[in-house]
């Protein structure tokens, strides 16, 4: 969400900031693993009726 303290300039004014800009874009995304046991179909009912008591009290 954007604040009225953000500043969208994006100028590469120094050496430093050219070289921190290329290791960013050079170094590769870490990959995140995702617990597919966590969308089981049984979990997915057992959200939806705890949802479901939460919202009826």
């Amino acid at each position: 969400m954007a604040t009225s303290s953000f500043n969208k300039d994006f100028t590469l004014d120094s050496e430093k900031a050219l070289r921190s800009f290329e290791k960013i874009l050079s170094t590769p995304a870490k990959s995140v693993k995702i617990d597919r046991s966590l969308t089981a179909p049984a979990k997915v009912v057992r959200g939806e009726k705890k949802l479901k008591q939460m919202l009826s009290r």
